[in-house]
């Protein structure tokens, strides 16, 4: 008898196979894809060294109620 990987009739898929190999695909494009904007980014934020807009935490506004006035 033939062992089941020499059989040449194929069968359908298991209940399951089929969307199991879809979001496979698409999690490792999603990867990809999120992989080269972040290297983008990093390239720009990289270049632009401190003379760019964009900055991790503003300045505090003399305008914040942050609790610490004196103002009652």
């Amino acid at each position: 008898m033939a062992s089941a990987s020499n059989n040449t009739t194929s069968c359908p898929p298991k209940r399951g196979q089929i969307k199991a190999q879809i979001f496979e695909s698409l999690a490792k494009t999603v990867v990809s894809a999120a992989s080269k904007v972040g290297k983008a980014v990093g390239k720009i934020i990289g270049e632009g060294g401190n003379e760019g807009t964009a900055s991790s935490t503003p300045p505090p506004s003399p305008n914040s109620s942050d609790g610490n006035s004196d103002v009652s």
